[in-house]
């Protein structure tokens, strides 16, 4: 199959992946914040927000590392792999015990108890989440949709179950962790059956090896991730847990929309690697339809987003507690279209090995944002937690995009200004919709309007649809690799 059909077909798989998973995600977090109330569902956030912050050193980046590497040379999978569970499993079981035991030495009581929960929880996501790089790396998208679904119907079932019995919070992130549980069981079964088992094939000197070259993309996830969870760290520490239930309430429906981003990346990321070593005019092809679908699905996302938030909230949370919600929700709103461009922006950085250039400038970028919100969040609360997002945001885009401005030069300038023209059109008829018919008619009516223009406009061409539908499954071409 043609490349770019590949790609493209893998994309979309996974975003339809992802628009189920939102709208259960959605359905489920808003029964969860109801019942449990605001501090409660700060709380739980808070302590997944902690240990998600110590996982970020787990493996110092060996996942990317390697699924770089397998891209390019899939044959070695297994030995890959097998490296790659070991120096992650052992290091994010150091750093979610220290931080387990940190947590216990300075807290009491069920704040102390949810973290302790939510990192073995963690560390099962380490696991299975290193085992993806496999499925990622061979573009078999397909089986990490089976189990994330499987599992997250387990979770939204038996954690519905638990606190509409009265268990509170406790039980339900006992829920979330059983089923990151379940969900590595699945994922090593998928691997082992369609792909390979795992193989420890390298010693101890080779897996420090590996380590070492791995630091600089693990700084940069590292980096990452921090950027991600401070803003809830430092509203605990200087608002408390109803300012992080608040902006949880809104951060969590913008990471259903992110984790767009990260599945276009991911589609797109094998396909990257092995272009950019071999086919350089192929890569740019690829970076420019890249930009194309960031604009086209960033742009109506946080548009439609920022229109519909008090409807949104008023559906999914219900309550007066989390009345601030809606206008922290139009902030970060924003931010969904910046992670979308900084996504493809970083491509290039990564395929060339350039981690130390994308790390200049995350660092300041972390330090941007702490800056920013101790200043705002005492004055702001969760909304000037979501202002300090944003800026930080933005501005590690516009410098990523100085770093690799050689590709961005070549950005199809016509296609994008369609893209912008499409969202601006979708949201005067959203808006029209959203005033006389109510919020479901100005969902359906500028996902219609968007998607018409995208075609009319020819930012999207019916030929490229048409491929996409003729797509052929592939045989399976790792199998020599069992």
């Amino acid at each position: 199959m043609h490349q770019g059909q590949r790609v493209a077909w893998n994309a979309a798989l996974m975003i339809a992946k992802q628009a189920i998973m939102a709208v259960l995600s959605i359905v489920y977090v808003g029964y969860l914040a109801r019942r449990l109330g605001v501090a409660a569902w700060g709380e739980l956030q808070a302590s997944l927000a902690i240990t998600s912050m110590a996982a970020v050193v787990a493996g110092l980046g060996v996942r990317g590392y390697l699924a770089r590497e397998i891209a390019v040379t899939p044959e070695l999978g297994p030995r890959h792999l097998g490296a790659a569970l070991v120096v992650r499993g052992a290091m994010g079981t150091t750093t979610l015990l220290c931080a387990t035991w940190f947590t216990l030495a300075t807290r009491a009581g069920e704040g102390a108890t949810l973290v302790v929960i939510a990192a073995a929880s963690q560390l099962a996501t380490i696991l299975y989440t290193t085992m993806w790089l496999s499925f990622e790396a061979h573009e078999r998208f397909q089986y990490i949709l089976y189990v994330e679904l499987g599992a997250r119907l387990f979770v939204i079932g038996l954690s519905v179950a638990l606190v509409a019995s009265g268990f509170g919070v406790l039980a339900a992130a006992g829920a979330l962790a059983l089923g990151n549980a379940i969900e590595l069981v699945l994922t090593y079964h998928f691997l082992r059956k369609r792909l390979y088992q795992p193989r420890l094939e390298v010693g101890l000197g080779e897996l420090v090896a590996i380590a070492k070259k791995s630091i600089p993309l693990g700084l940069i996830g590292a980096l990452l991730g921090v950027i991600r969870q401070a803003d809830r760290v430092i509203l605990r520490w200087l608002d408390g847990e109803a300012a992080v239930g608040v902006f949880s309430a809104a951060w969590v429906l913008i990471e259903q929309l992110e984790l767009i981003s990260d599945l276009v990346l991911g589609a797109a990321f094998a396909a990257g690697m092995r272009l950019y070593a071999h086919d350089q005019a192929g890569f740019v092809k690829l970076f420019r339809t890249a930009l194309v679908v960031a604009t086209a699905l960033g742009l109506p996302l946080a548009t439609g987003v920022s229109l519909v938030a008090p409807d949104v909230v008023a559906l999914v949370y219900e309550g007066r507690d989390f009345a601030g919600t809606s206008d922290v929700l139009r902030v970060l709103a924003w931010h969904v279209p910046a992670t979308f461009a900084f996504q493809v922006a970083a491509l290039p950085l990564l395929a060339s090995k350039r981690e130390r250039h994308l790390g200049a400038v995350l660092g300041p970028a972390l330090v941007a944002n702490v800056v920013l919100d101790m200043w705002l969040v005492p004055r702001h609360g969760a909304l000037g937690a979501a202002f300090a997002a944003l800026v930080t945001s933005v501005g590690t885009l516009f410098a990523t995009g100085i770093l690799v401005l050689r590709y961005v030069r070549e950005a199809p300038i016509g296609r994008l200004g369609g893209a912008t023209l499409a969202t601006v059109v979708m949201s005067f008829v959203a808006l029209v919709a959203l005033k006389t018919l109510g919020l479901w008619a100005a969902v359906i009516a500028g996902a219609i309007t968007h998607a018409g223009l995208l075609l009319a406009l020819r930012v999207v061409t019916i030929a490229e649809v048409r491929a996409l539908a003729r797509r052929k499954p592939e045989k399976n071409r790792e199998a020599a690799a069992t």
